[in-house]
């Protein structure tokens, strides 16, 4: 079943894809975007794909529809947006780059009561991705990862309450050990 799951996380993110594709005015982004899905493409086994194709229209998460030529196409809906964003949410993960450029990336936050529990989500969120805890709400990495934050903070609507730094720390207070770096 977590198979399945991955597999239908690659059919949305093709669909996706294919809106980026269309989006897209830079020739390199959409070379890649093209190389990227070819091979997804190749990867996925046709019968299989149908199965997820058709659970997807059955759950509202895509729709299909057809050109003037009378082409059919998928395309997203509101509801496989979500499911996307989901799996895409699911599947972060930080980069880490060979040598460390001497600063840290700070993300502060001061989220309101009533927005508890997102508060904790998020708390839990950077831990998972690598985060160690400099305060209650204040956490830090070695290195750059602003997209990745901003795609979490958009992802929770809370872009009023959560900051992004980049700065040296002096002393460090034992980070670099916990990162090996």
């Amino acid at each position: 079943m977590k198979e399945y799951g991955k597999l239908v996380g690659k059919v949305l993110v093709l669909l996706a894809q294919g809106t980026m594709l269309g989006l897209s005015r830079d020739k390199g982004l959409r070379l890649e975007i093209l190389k990227d899905a070819d091979r997804t493409w190749h990867e996925i086994d046709r019968k299989l794909l149908y199965q997820i194709l058709k659970r997807l229209k059955l759950g509202h998460h895509i729709e299909f529809l057809k050109t003037r030529n009378g082409i059919e196409f998928a395309r997203l809906t509101a509801k496989g947006k979500e499911r996307f964003l989901q799996h895409q949410f699911n599947i972060l993960a930080l980069p880490r780059a060979k040598r460390w450029d001497g600063k840290w990336r700070i993300v502060l936050f001061d989220i309101p009561e009533p927005k508890k529990k997102i508060r904790d989500s998020l708390r839990r969120k950077l831990k998972a991705l690598g985060f160690l805890e400099f305060q209650k709400s204040v956490f830090i990495y070695p290195f750059p990862c602003r997209d990745e934050i901003n795609f979490v903070i958009n992802f929770y609507n809370i872009p009023e309450y959560v900051y992004y730094l980049e700065a040296p720390l002096v002393p460090d207070g034992g980070f670099r050990k916990e990162f090996d770096i």
